[in-house]
């Protein structure tokens, strides 16, 4: 395919002011070319024309692949853009082609009325899509009164949802004991009765005791 194109390329470039161009090719490109030839009426013009025809085709498809689905909490854009600008902060569950996933707060601090939702996100937590490979991003709004019911820290939530990478609703679905050490340094100690989510994260986790700990440097604020 390759070698054909390369003829073709370079006599059209020799030749560009002809209607009609004339070129060589060699005997294994033109057995090749055989076998997909179509009826007794069938032409090498055609048949180059028919693998210009596939080749545009991937082209095309290759320069409209599908941008990542997203979701946005049961809400509209124009919602849950509203009620993002009251709570400056949302979580992004992002889903990658492999499979995996990656949970992040967006900090939307300076989001106001004016501003373009979607252009804020493909130019920040969803910038370099394509080559990052993200196929999916769902976003949450954080549910303060929901976390304090439970008798958690919405603060505390937010970071051991990134660090262990269990989007925050998923979080507070599982039983899970998050009980603070004071001996020593400082630190968390997290535990799942029920076991952890398969798809957590092992940072932070010990086998032995089946447990997460995390100190006030894996949070980066003080306990």
């Amino acid at each position: 395919m390759i070698e054909a194109l390369n003829f073709i390329l370079g006599a059209f470039m020799t030749h560009n002011t002809e209607k009609l161009i004339e070129f060589s090719i060699s005997k294994d490109t033109y057995t090749r070319m055989e076998k997909y030839a179509m009826g007794f009426n069938d032409t090498p013009d055609k048949a180059i024309n028919r693998l210009l025809d596939e080749i545009e085709k991937v082209f095309n498809s290759d320069s409209k692949e599908k941008k990542p689905t997203l979701c946005f909490d049961d809400l509209s854009t124009d919602e849950f853009k509203f009620e993002l600008i009251n709570t400056k902060q949302a979580e992004i569950t992002i889903s990658f082609k492999n499979g995996s996933h990656s949970v992040k707060c967006w900090d939307a601090k300076k989001l106001s009325q004016e501003s373009n939702l979607l252009a804020n996100i493909w130019s920040g937590p969803l910038r370099n899509w394509k080559k990052k490979g993200i196929v999916k991003a769902d976003f949450k709004l954080y549910n303060e009164n929901e976390i304090k019911s439970k008798g958690l820290n919405i603060i505390l939530i937010k970071k051991i949802s990134e660090k262990l990478n269990i989007p925050h609703k998923q979080l507070l679905q599982h039983r899970v004991n998050i009980e603070l050490i004071h001996e020593g340094c400082p630190h968390l100690k997290i535990t799942f009765p029920e076991g952890k989510p398969s798809y957590a994260s092992l940072f932070g986790f010990n086998k032995e005791d089946n447990c997460y700990y995390l100190t006030e440097k894996d949070l980066g604020f003080p306990l």
